[in-house]
């Protein structure tokens, strides 16, 4: 039943669902990503950061390496000198923990973007020491990940160790350089091997990023009923739509029925449309439409006309045009005016109205 569920999830998540497993915490990161971003600041501490704090450091330490003899311990010598050498590992050490940090953060925000979300943060015992938190640490994405740490322990190992084994050869030779040369010795095998290992660890992380990515995507893959589903929720359901708009057409037409027997004439096709119409001289400057309609709600205006005595005047031009180009509770066009001026003095002949 599980797997048949899963072939169904054919459609790519929608920017919804999407949103959606942000907020519950679900982020596609590569765990290698952020590695090579430690090892970016590792690179970057020993190529940049290292020479100088080694050289502030070897200097302050320079005494005690080449002429203990002339240390002096009197008048706070040697407190001054151990000071000396204390904010510079200090330093060194904040230095180098601030630069693995801010990297180790940058190659977060690259991935998720800026996210927080308290919830995930909430410490839960049953998670971690039930029944759930075994299932997670024995589950076969906990186990491939234990094997992908495993192999590429073993493989960065053994270039570390082919990098390495030729410098092991040449510590007894370094009796014969100053301190300085063997440092600075140290340091380009350093880098050397910083970016033999970054050589590696560049193929894994874009290759783990990829491998994410396309399993987070496919995880929130949807089925073609949850695709429709959520499209009837961020459109409405087109059954409720369409109830909804009949409502409120009808209770519009009722309003404007109501307006019939308050009108002066009715302007028919004479069975095709009704245009119904009001005017008072001495407070409108041209006659207002109060309801028209085609076929049905035509026929209603024209029998709601004739059960309050308001007058029919059968004039298919003018009916028609009045219909297609007033709206309802708008005063007529000036180029109307004459037909219905006629139209109107003729019912008010009928009445005996000037």
């Amino acid at each position: 039943m599980v797997e048949s569920d899963k072939d169904q999830k054919t459609e790519d998540a929608s920017e919804k669902r999407i949103e959606e497993a942000r907020k519950e915490g679900q982020l596609a990161v590569s765990r290698e990503m952020s590695t090579w971003f430690i090892f970016v600041a590792i690179l970057i501490i020993v190529a940049w950061f290292a020479p100088l704090l080694g050289v502030r450091t070897v200097t302050g330490l320079r005494i005690f390496l080449e002429r203990p003899e002339q240390l002096s311990l009197e008048g706070g010598g040697l407190q001054d000198v151990l000071a000396a050498v204390f904010s510079h590992v200090t330093l060194s050490a904040a230095l180098v923990f601030g630069v693995l940090l801010l990297m180790s953060v940058i190659g977060t925000l690259i991935q998720t973007g800026f996210y927080v979300n308290p919830a995930r943060i909430k410490m839960e015992p049953s998670k971690v020491f039930g029944l759930q938190g075994l299932k997670k640490l024995f589950s076969m994405d906990s186990i491939m990940e234990l094997v992908k740490s495993f192999t590429k322990l073993v493989v960065l190992g053994y270039l570390a160790f082919k990098v390495l084994k030729p410098i092991y050869e040449d510590v007894p030779l370094s009796v014969n350089y100053s301190i300085y040369d063997t440092l600075t010795y140290l340091h380009d095998k350093a880098i050397y091997l910083i970016a033999i290992l970054m050589i590696l660890i560049t193929v894994i992380a874009v290759a783990d990023m990829l491998y994410v990515r396309w399993k987070y995507f496919k995880g929130l893959r949807m089925t073609k009923q949850e695709v429709k589903d959520e499209h009837k929720q961020m459109e409405g359901d087109p059954f409720i739509k369409s109830r909804l708009r009949r409502i409120r057409l009808e209770k519009s037409r009722q309003r404007m029925m109501s307006k019939v027997p308050e009108a002066n004439v009715v302007i028919t096709n004479p069975t095709h449309y009704a245009v119904a119409l009001k005017y008072d001289p001495k407070e409108m400057v041209a006659p207002i439409l109060l309801a028209k309609g085609p076929d049905l709600v035509a026929k209603r205006i024209r029998e709601m006309a004739e059960e309050h005595d308001v007058p029919l005047v059968s004039n298919p031009p003018l009916a028609r045009v009045l219909y297609d180009t007033v709206e309802l509770d708008q005063p007529i066009n000036p180029e109307h005016y004459r037909a219905v001026a006629e139209v109107i003095s003729y019912v008010y002949k009928l009445k005996g109205k000037k």
